[in-house]
């Protein structure tokens, strides 16, 4: 199995102050980060949430626009994240992009858990997950047996990754999550954005993986699965000038701010996880 994500895109249809060369800064950073994220050959291309910057229909009809002229129904995959819901409701996104607010596939090599922790309210960046996902939640973790489980949420789990331990910078705390997790008797790994820093994270048999934002890093994960060895690897892309775009159309992106320490520790852009014992034998 072979796996394609990306980070918070925050894609924004509405610069502040904009001129001509912010606004064709936009479209040529994002018309070339979307069509390099798509050219990859995978089973599935994912975004781990702030897909948009402002939650606008504009915005999403831009994406998925893309995505509809590159990829078959289903093979792109989305997580909600808090800035796309910061106009239209879960139920018009679901509509407007045909995506469930959280699913399971089974494919012969893993799992994939796509989860909702976004909330409605722009006024509330930390996440959650309702009584109805979280009683589905608890019913996946004990279902696949030894399978290796790769769950993809906007959110961090509270107390893993880099900044998770910060206001509303994580799942509610008081959710706890990682109980639930501790269930799955296989491998699992946890992909999530929201805080902008390259992070990587081990407890016990999981492992918790953070994408920078793509106006910081334009990069992608690259994930593959096979026999009994996952690894991921962080791929720039450099197809197109990304950071001298960046450079002109971000200042223009309101309660934007690039993060110095994006690239995190250097020891998160490369990860190795052996499968054949899931409690035991993983290495970083």
């Amino acid at each position: 199995m072979r796996l394609i994500v990306m980070g918070d895109l925050h894609y924004s249809s509405e610069l502040i102050e904009a001129d001509d060369p912010m606004i064709e800064a936009r479209e040529a950073f994002y018309t070339g980060y979307l069509s390099e994220f798509l050219a990859f050959s995978a089973d599935y291309h994912l975004s781990i949430g702030d897909l948009t910057h402002a939650g606008e229909p504009s915005e999403f009809d831009f994406i998925m626009s893309k995505v509809k002229s590159e990829l078959l129904q289903g093979e792109f995959l989305y997580a909600l994240g808090n800035h796309d819901t910061h106009t239209c409701s879960k139920g018009d996104l679901q509509a407007m992009t045909g995506q469930h607010r959280y699913l399971a596939i089974e494919e012969e090599e893993a799992v994939l858990l796509v989860l909702d922790t976004a909330r409605e309210n722009p006024d509330h960046w930390g996440g959650m997950i309702d009584e109805e996902q979280l009683n589905w939640l608890r019913g996946q973790m004990n279902r696949y047996g030894q399978k290796p489980l790769l769950v993809f949420a906007h959110h961090p789990v509270y107390a893993t990754t880099a900044r998770s331990t910060e206001p509303m910078m994580s799942l509610d705390a008081a959710l706890d999550i990682w109980s639930i997790l501790n269930e799955h008797q296989g491998p699992g790994i946890f992909f999530n954005g929201h805080n902008h820093v390259q992070s990587v994270f081990q407890r016990d048999h999981w492992h918790f993986v953070q994408l920078a934002a793509v106006p910081d890093i334009p990069a992608v994960l690259l994930v593959n699965l096979q026999e009994q060895q996952l690894s991921i690897n962080t791929i720039l892309l450099q197809g197109t000038p990304y950071q001298e775009l960046a450079n002109i159309f971000v200042k223009g992106m309101y309660d934007y701010e690039p993060h110095p320490d994006a690239k995190g520790d250097g020891h998160s852009t490369e990860l190795i996880v052996s499968l054949s014992s899931p409690k035991k034998g993983m290495t970083r």
